[in-house]
């Protein structure tokens, strides 16, 4: 297993390497092989019945002249009835016994930090230069057309989901998980919105509501309101019959709760935001103990296993499920300043072009991050480039013929 993965040994010392195992047999015999620089150190496994079906199995290996580092943990099999094995939790530690479990210090180093930044921020530019590029050759409105279209066609594969898994189920399409979808729903209609003009994003936020809907993503619900009855007062004369429309169907829901589903629960406090509490208490206290540059990009679940609150609710959290505190704690104050500079700096030309619907877009966006940290999937950060590229780019006229000189 890892075989990439080399850990360092003294000569002289005597060290364990150990894991726990769990199979469909009756017996399975295996030999724990400590590979170094000399190769293979194959070693008679001793283990201990921990739990039922699951045992800790361990072995131990004096390191001689030569071996300076060992490989990750290896072992041959000797036999048995099983059919399959299940091995997770190694620990490789000094001593000839095992110690109980315990998370090791494996942080990634600064090189690899700077590449997810460099990383995030090439392919955001890309995205931004191919829109730019794309509108200059198709009228944005042919655009809006083809994203509304692929929403329906996403809204289709997520509705057949939620049939086949029957009623409280929550649906992801093509999306990792159901958040995922709510998310990025908002951030097309928004584009569509930005792109298309008011008609067609009104469709998108109708065809985003019912993706929503199947979801269940409660965060992305308070996103689409906020993109709703900003587009709704966009519409003139018609604002206030948009929006009386809207309050109509708010009161609907409010006499109705079960017709929401899950979205019903958007302000209950339940074990789901109780977690989330928890993840932000901990991503604040790895801040306050790194507040330059954070404990390091994708190092946050393994602080929060190493660092759990009382009582926790969840291990391993993937992230922080907010934005700012995301970048705090795994960026520090570095990385929160940086993005926050460069949002502003497109927040004002937005505004400056009046722009007004890639502005909202940029509010849903950040609003879908005050629980979430979504800011950087491509569900999300794509649609919102795109929408600033049609804002900032060349006009929609651009499309056209030039007009030859003489």
């Amino acid at each position: 297993f890892f075989m990439n993965k080399w850990y360092p040994l003294e000569p002289g010392k005597t060290y364990t390497q150990s894991f726990y195992l769990r199979h469909d047999g009756r017996e399975a015999r295996l030999r724990i092989t400590f590979f170094t620089q000399r190769g293979h150190h194959p070693v008679p496994t001793q283990k201990e019945l921990v739990a039922p079906g699951v045992w800790r199995v361990w072995a131990s290996y004096t390191a001689q002249e030569g071996d300076s580092a060992v490989r990750a943990i290896d072992f041959f099999n000797e036999g048995g009835d099983y059919t399959y094995l299940e091995v997770g939790w190694p620990q490789l530690e000094e001593g000839s016994r095992p110690t109980p479990y315990r998370l090791g210090p494996t942080l990634k180093g600064l090189e690899w930090r700077l590449g997810w930044w460099v990383g995030a921020a090439l392919l955001g530019f890309l995205v931004l230069q191919a829109g730019v590029w794309l509108l200059r050759v198709v009228p944005p409105s042919v655009v809006a057309w083809g994203v509304l279209l692929g929403m329906l066609a996403h809204l289709g594969y997520a509705g057949w989901q939620w049939l086949e898994a029957g009623p409280g189920a929550r649906a992801a399409g093509l999306t990792p998980q159901p958040n995922f979808l709510g998310h990025g729903a908002v951030a097309a209609a928004g584009l569509v919105w930005a792109l298309g003009g008011r008609r067609l994003g009104g469709v998108a936020l109708a065809v985003a509501a019912a993706t929503l809907w199947l979801s269940g993503s409660r965060t992305a619900f308070w996103a689409l309101l906020l993109l709703g009855a900003a587009w709704g007062w966009s519409l003139g004369r018609y604002r206030w019959l948009a929006l009386g429309a809207g309050g109509l169907l708010a009161g609907v829901a409010l006499a109705e709760p079960e017709l929401l589903g899950r979205l019903a629960q958007a302000l209950t406090l339940d074990s789901n935001a109780q977690a989330r509490l928890q993840f932000w208490q901990v991503a604040w206290q790895a801040f306050r103990e790194h507040p330059l540059g954070g404990v390091g990009f994708g190092h946050f679940p393994l602080y929060f296993d190493l660092h759990p609150p009382r009582g926790a609710i969840e291990y391993s959290p993937g992230h922080a499920h907010n934005l700012g505190l995301q970048l705090l704690a795994e960026g520090g104050l570095l990385a929160l300043v940086a993005l926050g500079l460069w949002l502003a700096g497109v927040g004002w030309a937005l505004a400056r072009r009046r722009a007004w619907a890639a502005l909202t877009l940029l509010g849903a966006v950040l609003l879908l991050n005050t629980t979430d940290f979504t800011f950087f999937s491509a569900w999300v950060y794509y649609p919102f480039l795109l929408a600033v590229a049609g804002a900032l780019g060349p006009s929609a006229n651009s499309h056209q013929a030039p007009i030859k000189p003489g």
